[in-house]
């Protein structure tokens, strides 16, 4: 059995986020990191994810220093097929938590949280981790699986028996071939009791192509470059001035070099923007598309396409 994922909970309650810890220890997971903010949350995201690590995220819709949808957007740029869990007291109708769906939660759970639920979408991410890993884990691709010198029934198990667990679109983008001879092939499979279906997933595909094979991609608004960092601005009242806090030298302001004393009186502090290095604007939100990595089409998420496939997991092929 492969090892469960780390784990990293961002909650500011202290009280929930012990019971979260205590309760997820007792279904086996042991790389556990509690996160009261979501500035300590990304340190410790993007530490685990340079070590190869790619966890679980619980994500408390309230934070004391960013909203959760800033933090979600780091993480995805971060990271984007990590698996984020959305635990809020607001409705799903929300147009906010309705936002962080489209964004890129993949589950989502109320408060007060009952934990056999939780339980049951861990066990789901479980069921998806192998298909959601970068196939490169796998050393497995088009070229090697999808050989002219099989059947494609052979290429179909050859690549399943090699992956261990994947969806039809998956196999499909594999062997090359349509979506209904990939199908009958696994569903053959299923009677003979070899493979199981043991979930269905949603995939974004390329509203040109239809390849799945696709990667997001953000860029600044204004000028379309990729080289942007996140830092923290400071806008001046008294002169309009909005630059970066490292502009404000002793508290003096770059543009009129008056002192800036008191916080919401002669300023504020504008947290978690995004500063182009290209062009020097600054976004709270970043633009965001899809590539497609078969075709190359650039295409928005409302343009995409979507396809909807099991995922069949081996379990009797020798």
């Amino acid at each position: 059995m492969p090892p469960k994922n780390h784990i990293v909970i961002v909650e500011d309650s202290p009280a929930i986020g012990f019971l979260l810890k205590n309760y997820l220890e007792k279904l086996g997971y042991h790389q556990i990191h509690t996160c009261d903010t979501g500035a300590v949350a990304m340190a410790t995201i993007s530490d685990l994810i340079s070590q190869n690590q790619v966890p679980i995220v619980l994500l408390d819709y309230m934070l004391p220093d960013m909203d959760a949808h800033s933090l979600l957007t780091q993480i995805l740029e971060k990271q984007p097929d990590i698996r984020v869990i959305l635990e809020t007291a607001t409705e799903k109708s929300d147009e906010g938590i309705k936002d962080l769906i489209r964004l890129g939660v993949c589950h989502y759970i109320e408060k007060p949280i009952r934990f056999e639920n939780l339980k049951s979408i861990l066990n789901t991410i479980e069921k998806e981790a192998s298909f959601f890993l970068d196939s490169s884990s796998s050393s497995i691709n088009s070229s090697t699986l999808g050989n002219d010198n099989f059947t494609v029934e052979e290429q179909i198990e050859n690549a399943m028996i090699n992956l261990k667990q994947a969806s039809v679109s998956k196999i499909e983008e594999i062997v090359g071939k349509s979506n209904l001879i990939v199908k009958n092939h696994l569903e053959k499979l299923e009677n003979g009791g070899k493979i199981i279906p043991i979930d269905e997933i949603k995939e974004i595909a390329c509203s040109g192509c239809n390849s799945t094979d696709t990667e997001q991609r953000f860029f600044c608004p204004s000028c379309k470059s990729s080289d942007f960092k996140i830092g923290k601005l400071i806008e001046h009242y008294d002169c309009g001035n909005i630059s970066e806090e490292s502009t404000y030298e002793k508290d003096l302001c770059p543009n009129c070099k008056k002192e800036i004393k008191a916080l919401g009186v002669d300023h504020r502090v504008m947290q978690n923007h995004y500063i182009c290095n290209d062009c020097n604007e600054f976004h709270a939100e970043l633009s965001m598309e899809y590539i497609c990595l078969k075709c190359d089409n650039k295409f928005p998420l409302d343009k995409c396409k979507w396809k909807t496939s099991k995922i069949y997991k081996v379990v009797n092929m020798k």
